[in-house]
Formats: structure tokens, C-alpha cells, sequence
């Protein structure tokens, strides 16, 4: 085959054995591609922060890390947990309790005192930790764990301020706001988006150390301004109702609001509830809960 001299090269190069091979080059950068993009790492540990705190002076702080085994958060499987908290709270001394300890300071028998109200405070702390195993359920649009093991609970007195110093607390109340109990610990969570509008969380621990528990329940709805949020916010952000119930030693401290949620920034989640508590011995008042986590 014969070319003219300005298309020979050319030919020559085409009928080359050495010839580029366009096919070949496009499998050659198929691997570079795939390593530009690597695949994402499933996490399988979650740590979350759990903050309380009420106008009666009373407040806790609460920390959880939960791992996964042989498997990722994202997957159904066995979870190991640690938890544990610390806190503290006033509560008022009554008349009615001013006037056994008058009366006792008096070494006086049916000593009459009109009803005088608020006498002073006493301040307690307490503290918790825990070691669970369980299970959790999880599926693309819900996620059932429950969890059992054991928990440590400690209570202790700090302290009271009277306004008279003639007024103390009585021996055996404070040795009822001191001690230590261990006990088995037992926990259910939710968590539900069944759909691109609602989402519902909801928990509940109890521990037969001191009769201590926690339940909470939190439905919500997507924010009406959904379309003007930030893109990282975008079908992220949930209001809905928000309720509770503290139970300590058979003592019940309801409390109901509202709340604001983050369902997922990427690894993120955050919540802020706040509403109205009573309080059998504190009374009423307003209460604010700011819980995060981050899985990784």
C-alpha cells in the first residue's frame, strides 16, 4: 500500500504495532477513577449527650456511647453500651417540716406553729453508671433497640441553707437523701421517620436501684419553612410536642413542651425540648433538654 508523503506518517503510525490503543487507555483509568472516589465508612460507634436542667434548680447531665459489634449502626445487630450521669438539684423545707424540727430543738411535745411556708433549702447531688447489652432492629425508615444490665445509683446530702439558724434538718431525713444502690438496668429506644413529613422518637430507662426512670416521647411534623432552610437543613428539621415522666423513688416528675429537631446533619443529630415540670417537692416550673449526638 503506497501513501502520499503528507499522509505516510500517519499511516505508518496507524499500521505501527506500537499503535495507541483507545480502548486499553479507558480500562487503564477505570481503576484511578474508583480510587478517587472511595466507598463510606459505615459507623459503628455513637456517643450522645443528654443535658437537663429546670428553674428549680435542679439539672443533670447525662453521657452514652453505644458500639456496635461485628456489624455497623446502620445494620441490624448486637450493641454494647456504657452510660452514666451526674447532677443536682434544692428543694424547699416547708413549714410543716420547720415545725417538727422547732419542736424536737425545743424538746417540746405539740408545739402549734402556724403554717410559715419556706424555711430554707437543702441541696443533694446524685449520681449513675451503667453496663448494658442488646439488640437492635433497624430498618431504612425505623429503628427498634432494647437494652439490659446493671446500674450503680448514689445519692448524697450537701448541705442546707435555713434562714434561722435555730432550724435544722432532721437526722433521719438527711440519712434518706445518702446511699448507694446497685441494680438491674433495662432501656427501649425508637426511632421512626416513616415518611419525608413525620418522625417520632422515643425512650425509656429504668433501673429497680432507687426506682429510678426515665420515659420520653417526642412525634413531630417538618417545619413549614422547610423550603427556605439551609441545604444541610433541608427534610431535617422537625417541631412536634414533647413529653416526659422522672421517676425516683416512686415520686413523679412530669413534664410537657414542645421541641426542635435535627434528625441528621450528616453524622449529627441534635434536639432542644423545653416546656412546663412539677415537681412534688420543688414545685412548678419551666425545664429545658438539649440532647446531641455524633455517630463515626
Amino acid at each position: 500500500m503506497s501513501c502520499a508523503s503528507g499522509v505516510a506518517v500517519i499511516c505508518s503510525l496507524l499500521m505501527s504495532p506500537t499503535a495507541v490503543d483507545a480502548s486499553s487507555l479507558a480500562k487503564q483509568a477505570a481503576p484511578t477513577r474508583a480510587i478517587a472516589q472511595p466507598l463510606r465508612r459505615a459507623p459503628s460507634v455513637e456517643l450522645d449527650s443528654w443535658s437537663w436542667g429546670t428553674s428549680r434548680r435542679s439539672w443533670y447531665q447525662w453521657l452514652t456511647a453505644t458500639a456496635a459489634i461485628e456489624s455497623s449502626l446502620e445494620e441490624s445487630g448486637w450493641r454494647l453500651r456504657a452510660t452514666g450521669g451526674f447532677g443536682g438539684y434544692a428543694q424547699d423545707v416547708t413549714g410543716s417540716d420547720a415545725e417538727n424540727v422547732i419542736a424536737d430543738a425545743l424538746e417540746a411535745d405539740d408545739v402549734a406553729l402556724p403554717h410559715i411556708g419556706t424555711v430554707g433549702k437543702y441541696y443533694g447531688a446524685d449520681g449513675f453508671v451503667g453496663a448494658q447489652i442488646g439488640y437492635a432492629f433497624v430498618d431504612k425508615k425505623w429503628e427498634v433497640s432494647g437494652f439490659v444490665g446493671v446500674g450503680i445509683t448514689t445519692e448524697g446530702y450537701l448541705g442546707a441553707n435555713m434562714w434561722n439558724a435555730a432550724l435544722r434538718i432532721p437526722p433521719e431525713s438527711i440519712s434518706d437523701l445518702a446511699g448507694t444502690e446497685l441494680g438491674v438496668l433495662g432501656s427501649l429506644e425508637l426511632r421512626a421517620t416513616p415518611n419525608d413529613q413525620l418522625m417520632l422518637f422515643a425512650s425509656a430507662i429504668y433501673t429497680t436501684a432507687f426506682r429510678w426512670g426515665y420515659f420520653e416521647v417526642k412525634p413531630g411534623i417538618l417545619v413549614p419553612f422547610n423550603d427556605s432552610l439551609p441545604v444541610l437543613l433541608k427534610g431535617n428539621l422537625f417541631i412536634g410536642p414533647h413529653a416526659a415522666l422522672n421517676s425516683y423513688k416512686g415520686d413523679l416528675q412530669p413534664m410537657f413542651g414542645a421541641h426542635l429537631t435535627i434528625t441528621e446533619i450528616g453524622p449529627f443529630y441534635a434536639s432542644l425540648a423545653g416546656g412546663y415540670v412539677r415537681d412534688r417537692y420543688s414545685g412548678r416550673g419551666g425545664y429545658m433538654i438539649l440532647e446531641t449526638s455524633i455517630r463515626f
